[in-house]
């Protein structure tokens, strides 16, 4: 016999179904249902919120949130978030690890703090996790942020907020059009790989603060030079056969969109990191990112070249 369990509970609601295999169908059962009066007063709001909203990990999220509170007794806070546990998750795998898991220290009484993210096995829960931990490196670029330019003039302030907006947006546009993200956990590596770059030019403006400048600064006209004839070969070989995988395809129309995107991002980075530290000329610093761009570029003529395109 195979049990079905929902985001909600093990019985008696009709939303999407996880099918359990029969041991972690067997601990489910022992665990038996979870009874909210159970919960502190907060704990239970939470978990009706969840319950009634039923998105996608929000009944893991309120499980996390259990396993961490001290409020509860140590074998009634794993008996908790076991029940929890057993109610949530997306794919049967998720489900079949972490209940193995969380039975685990139940059954030994053992301290366990539940990590969601720990058990994901879907392309979907990979999306979830990358999107929570971006969301948390966001955070901490805020707080570097603020910490990096609370001595400046405002209106600095403010050209150093803009400029991160709109390298964030080229990011974006650059991971979706440009980048050889593919697979079922393309959206994942998409956030994962914006999230990097955001930290690298925030990094950038802040050892630009500092008065630190690169060691390698390009000459302008041959940085240019480089990048224009990657760029066109890339284009002319990609007209013919764009690249196709699941989840992916990348024509030379799009290419030229990110090109465009990044002309603007070279333009105002440029000027901002020029204001900011004059001992690089503005020329310097579109040096700089053309030959930046010329490696990513680069980057996809290789794949093209080993793909034999």
């Amino acid at each position: 016999m195979t049990l079905f369990i929902t985001p909600l509970s093990l019985a008696d609601h009709s939303s999407e179904m996880v099918s359990l295999d029969p041991d972690t169908q067997q601990r489910c059962v022992q665990a038996g249902n979870l009874e909210p009066d159970n919960l502190t007063d907060a704990d239970k709001a939470v978990y009706l919120k969840a319950a009634s909203d039923n998105s996608l990990y929000q009944i893991w999220e309120v499980a996390e949130k259990i396993s961490r509170n001290i409020q509860y007794p140590q074998q009634q806070k794993s008996h908790l978030t076991l029940q929890l546990v057993c109610q949530g998750g997306f794919a049967p795998a998720e489900v079949k690890y972490a209940v193995l898991d969380v039975y685990d220290h139940w059954q030994h009484q053992r301290p366990f703090e539940f990590d969601l993210c720990q058990y994901i096995t879907s392309g979907v829960g990979t999306a979830f996790c990358s999107n929570r931990f971006a969301g948390e490196q966001q955070l901490a670029r805020k707080k570097r942020q603020d910490a990096a330019i609370s001595h400046l003039p405002p209106s600095q302030q403010k050209a150093i907020k803009n400029a991160i907006q709109m390298a964030n947006d080229f990011f974006e546009h650059k991971a979706r059009y440009e980048e050889l993200h593919s697979g079922s956990s393309y959206a994942a590596f998409r956030i994962e790989s914006v999230s990097l770059q955001n930290d690298k030019y925030l990094s950038q403006i802040i050892d630009t603060l500092a008065g630190t400048a690169p060691e390698d600064i390009p000459a302008l006209e041959e940085a240019n030079l480089t990048m224009e004839q990657t760029y066109n070969s890339l284009t002319h070989q990609l007209k013919g056969e764009p690249i196709e995988d699941f989840n992916l395809e990348i024509t030379a129309e799009d290419i030229k969109s990110v090109q465009r995107a990044w002309q603007t991002y070279r333009d105002q980075t440029a000027a901002l990191l020029t204001s900011l530290n004059p001992n690089l000329t503005q020329q310097d610093w579109l040096g700089i990112l053309a030959a930046e761009r010329s490696r990513q570029l680069s980057e996809l003529q290789a794949y093209l070249d080993l793909s034999g395109h």
